[in-house]
């Protein structure tokens, strides 16, 4: 990581980074973000909205940190899926001059990012860095920013998809306008399906749609 050269931020970087290995088996609510005063780190924890995903991570970071025996304060705060609140959240984070900040999902680090090009940032429920622009290379970021990729092993699921249904001609992905990670992932999918000679049947919706108009999207095309 860039500019990281003070041995404590970087312990606690290592910290972080080790706490998102046990995220996958979490579950629950989101941690209390209280702790013991004479804390030796403060960590402000940016989380987009509730949702049990982003739950899940967030105990999961907890927990982990809790478990590291290091002493530290977590911040909690949660934007509620608010852009200008994430925005908000982060600079009041560098303001408070946090040690490290754990930022769950892609608008949550990207307004951490925007905020400090200082301060770590470990980052998770984040599919692409790069594409999200919150670091120059994934395998060398090149910045401030690290952490865990969600990026699902698109080649193994088709593969998968073909052993069970074997007729299956065309394919039909949903997908979120508003999310850079959608475009990456739809992108991988493209590459994958041309390789099987399958058809791809992209169907847009807005980020605010329920799975019932989500469905009636595709359903239509059958």
């Amino acid at each position: 990581m860039k500019d990281i050269t003070i041995s404590r931020r970087s312990l606690l970087v290592s910290a972080g980074l080790l706490a998102l290995a046990p995220l996958a088996g979490c579950g629950g609510n989101s941690g209390s973000g209280s702790a013991a005063a004479g804390s030796d780190y403060t960590v402000g924890v940016l989380q987009l909205t509730e949702h049990s995903a982003l739950d899940a991570a967030n105990d999961g970071f907890v927990k982990a940190i809790k478990k590291s025996g290091l002493k530290v304060k977590i911040d909690q705060k949660n934007a509620q899926n608010d852009q200008s609140t994430c925005k908000s959240i982060a600079d009041k984070f560098v303001g408070d001059g946090v040690d490290l900040i754990y930022a769950i999902a892609t608008p949550a680090a990207q307004a951490a990012a925007g905020a400090t090009a200082d301060i770590p940032i470990v980052g998770c429920a984040i599919t692409d860095y790069a594409a999200s622009g919150l670091v120059q290379d994934n395998d060398k970021p090149g910045t401030n920013v690290t952490g865990a990729s969600d990026l699902t092993p698109v080649a193994e699921q088709l593969e998968m998809m073909q052993k069970v249904l074997p007729d299956v001609k065309k394919i039909g992905l949903l997908y979120c306008t508003a999310e850079s990670n959608s475009d990456v992932q739809i992108k991988a999918a493209k590459k994958e399906l041309d390789k099987l000679d399958l058809e791809l049947q992209r169907d847009p919706v807005r980020r605010r749609i329920c799975r019932g108009q989500g469905r009636r999207a595709v359903l239509p095309h059958r």
